[in-house]
């Protein structure tokens, strides 16, 4: 009895601490690094800004996407959770 009453901790407290795991910009996928290498001004490939120069001359830049730190505000884009993050595979 002892025994399971052990597992049932063991696997909640690994349960648990996966789940506080923050889940960092700079560590996912659609990350994109500032070309001054300022990881505080990254942006987020997943959240193109509104942008008409594309329509004119077909050149997608950095600066075309939202900041990192802008789409953990909102919950329609990322968030504070992180929703749309995917792990890096580097």
């Amino acid at each position: 009895m002892y025994q399971f009453i052990i597992l049932f901790i063991f696997l909640s407290a690994s349960s648990l601490k996966k789940s506080l795991k923050p889940k960092f910009c700079i560590n996912c996928r659609y990350y994109i690094k500032d070309e001054k290498e300022n990881k505080e001004n990254g942006r987020c490939l997943q959240f193109p800004k509104d942008n008409y120069n594309f329509l004119v001359d077909g050149v997608v830049r950095a600066d075309d996407y939202h900041y990192c730190s802008t789409a953990r505000i909102f919950d329609h884009l990322c968030g504070v959770n992180a929703t749309k993050y995917k792990k890096s595979k580097k």
